[in-house]
């Protein structure tokens, strides 16, 4: 906060919020925020060098629900009614009477909702409001051990549930088939469900559909997404029905080599770009370079974040980082073979989260090929 000039933190996102309370977020809207004609909205009040005099903005009946859960801050204001325009009233009244109504206020601008920012714009004309990303994201990138804890268990019951879907293949199922199977291991393991790509065959239409069929001697792959304990877990594993071709060994291993080549330059101090370098390197002389790609992206609370890995980028890795990592060919008359792994940053390289991507997953079901 001083390193922005800023008098005031205020967090009303449900990522920040949930980080800044040590997990709690009102469980009725923990998923979906909105209500009739406006939304659920709270606020995490932080004022500079006064932690001890941080507040939270809440709802009705929201102090019970926070001192059940022992909730960081320790402080919880009511407001009036339920909705953007009311948590905006109590939050500025709150502010006017501990005089931290003026100067440089840091709040969430890309996730406050109009009516909420302009009521903040009205009701404290003394401030100014400048995006608060600067300040909070570089707070989330590094995990704390219970985060790691947590995103391990998450990936954990999502490769499980990718592997199930993948060894579950037989000739002519649908993608729309796999997504669902994937969506009800999700379940079974207890793993919040966000999405599943699903892509068979020579094609790279990646949205489950009723039209397109897994084939004997095809590749698919399953990208999903899950949430535990409000962290991202994200998996991609490619499956094989049939006997992998040479063709479909060579892509696979190609995966694997390409992945390795980004992650080689990966530890405590290392720049990200080089991340991204390493990898952009490898495909300038592979084989298969042309139809490559290598993203990784940080990832925890939400599904990007920092650090970025780009060319570009001026972030430097740290301990406790945790990327998203993939590693993927788009072959024309083949098929579109990825792998995407989780991997958390150590002092002296990385711990992979996600072991045993770069194996195909055979179908249980004898399809000769």
């Amino acid at each position: 906060m001083e390193r922005f000039d800023v008098g005031l933190l205020l967090a009303s996102s449900r990522h920040n919020v949930r980080y800044l309370t040590g997990g709690y977020y009102y469980p009725l809207y923990a998923w979906d925020g909105n209500t009739k004609r406006t939304q659920h909205l709270c606020f995490v009040a932080i004022p500079l060098n006064r932690i001890e005099q941080s507040f939270f903005v809440g709802r009705p009946t929201e102090r019970a629900m926070m001192d059940e859960a022992e909730a960081w801050p320790h402080e919880c204001v009511e407001s009036a009614r339920i909705g953007s325009a009311a948590a905006v009233a109590k939050v500025a009244e709150e502010l006017r009477a501990r005089g931290l109504a003026c100067g440089r206020i840091a709040a969430e601008l890309s996730y406050l909702p109009a009516d909420a920012f302009l009521g903040l714009a009205d009701a404290l004309p003394q401030a100014t409001f400048i995006e608060a990303s600067a300040v909070l994201d570089p707070l989330r990138a590094v995990k704390r051990p219970a985060e790691l804890d947590a995103i391990r268990e998450g990936l954990r019951r999502n490769v499980h549930s990718v592997d199930h879907a993948l060894r579950s293949g037989r000739d002519g199922q649908t993608t729309l088939e796999v997504a669902e199977l994937v969506r009800s291991e999700f379940r079974r393991r207890d793993l919040y469900y966000l999405y599943s790509l699903v892509c068979a065959g020579p094609s790279f239409f990646r949205a489950p559909s009723r039209k397109r069929t897994w084939r004997g001697g095809q590749p698919l792959h399953v990208d999903a997404g899950g949430v535990f304990e409000g962290y991202i877990a994200e998996v991609c594993r490619s499956g094989f029905l049939g006997r992998p071709s040479a063709r479909a060994v060579d892509l696979l291993g190609s995966c694997r080599e390409l992945s390795e080549a980004g992650l080689s330059s990966m530890r405590s101090g290392a720049a990200a770009s080089d991340v991204q370098r390493g990898a952009d390197e490898f495909l300038r002389s592979h084989r298969w370079g042309e139809y490559g790609s290598f993203i990784a992206h940080g990832i925890g609370l939400v599904h990007h974040e920092d650090p970025v890995v780009d060319l570009g980028s001026a972030d430097v890795l740290e301990a406790g980082m945790v990327l998203s990592v993939e590693a993927e060919f788009r072959i024309p008359d083949f098929g579109h073979v990825k792998v995407e792994d989780t991997v958390a940053v150590t002092s002296d390289g990385y711990e992979l989260m996600t072991p045993g991507g770069f194996e195909w997953r055979l179908s249980d079901e004898a399809i000769v090929c």
